[in-house]
């Protein structure tokens, strides 16, 4: 946003930008719940937690609050590219953690993981492994991971796991191959969307926070924005964000219901146009599989013939043109 912009509605900072930020986090009492549940596994050694929410619903907000809370109690490794081997993961983890390879020998990876287990244990420092888009784990992965849950002494686990992901991780962890792990899940958090009156309560705190006290957005805008968003608070933050910009270029200093359709009607506007795109590139793929088996075909006729296939290909193509809160965390312990 242009100072101008933020100048005019009294704003200092941008209140609804799209990368989390801990300084706008809504402690709503759902997302209170999900942190408390949170640190309650990780205090209390309970080996692993799993996180779940759909895409939008605040899970990566909650990790950065979480892991700022955790900074001076525990060595955290947070994996951010889940689609790792098992022979790729433990050196990620080590990597993480900062614990030097003496040698590409797993033997040895797991003797020094184990020593730096001890060592933290020895002055009762929590290590916590945080694995993002946990569904996009291969099977194998998530059993080294029960493997290396193993670590522990005849008093206590020396490690805890957090595996954060969308529902289709609740899913995955369900087949019988993953039976064990699944059983070892102490604590599950659920994130859920907001209500409206958490919504309305969630864009005043924003805009607070961004620097203007005054209630910004009219009570039948906010209305709207939880209609057309279902409680998304990412959704929230992209309609509020757009209506902010209607309404500035309309000259009003309050975002009424007007600006909030005009913000949508961009949305919308921009998400049909990828979606052409996306249907014009999936058209020339087609067209172009058709012309490479057509003359695969073509080539045998030939080959068996001698002759070459009187029809026309390109005719039979389509044509290059294209037509017209977090209100509450669902939080079960095992």
């Amino acid at each position: 946003m242009s100072s101008n912009y933020l100048t005019f509605f009294g704003l200092n900072d941008n209140p609804f930008r799209m990368t989390p930020d801990t300084a706008y986090f809504y402690p709503s009492q759902g997302q209170a719940a999900a942190l408390l549940a949170l640190e309650y596994c990780v205090r209390e050694k309970e080996g692993f937690c799993i996180l779940t929410g759909e895409p939008g619903t605040g899970k990566s907000a909650t990790l950065r609050v979480f892991i700022e809370s955790m900074k001076q109690t525990a060595e955290i490794a947070q994996i951010i590219t889940p689609r790792l081997s098992p022979e790729e993961f433990l050196p990620a983890i080590l990597e993480e953690l900062k614990i030097p390879l003496r040698s590409g020998s797993k033997n040895d990876m797991l003797k020094d993981f184990r020593d730096f287990l001890l060592v933290q244990a020895g002055s009762d420092r929590r290590v916590v492994i945080i694995v993002d888009e946990a569904q996009e784990l291969p099977e194998t992965t998530l059993e080294e991971l029960r493997l290396l849950s193993n670590l522990e002494t005849e008093k206590e686990k020396l490690l805890q796991i957090i595996l954060v992901g969308q529902p289709e991780l609740r899913s995955k962890l369900l087949v019988p191959s993953l039976r064990q792990l699944n059983q070892r899940i102490a604590v599950r958090v659920r994130l859920e969307r907001l209500t409206p009156s958490e919504s309305s309560v969630y864009i005043g705190a924003r805009v607070n926070q961004g620097g203007n006290s005054s209630p910004l957005y009219g009570a039948t805008a906010k209305s709207l924005i939880y209609t057309l968003s279902g409680g998304i608070p990412r959704t929230v933050n992209l309609l509020a964000s757009r209506s902010l910009m209607a309404a500035f270029l309309d000259g009003s200093r309050e975002v009424g219901e007007r600006h909030v359709r005009r913000g949508a009607d961009d949305i919308l506007e921009a998400g049909a146009k990828k979606a052409a795109s996306r249907l014009r590139v999936a058209i020339y793929l087609t067209a172009a599989l058709l012309m490479a088996e057509m003359a695969m075909i073509g080539f045998h006729l030939t080959r068996s013939s001698g002759a070459a296939p009187k029809t026309s290909i390109i005719k039979a193509l389509p044509q290059r043109g294209v037509g017209g809160s977090f209100s509450s965390a669902g939080v079960s312990r095992q």
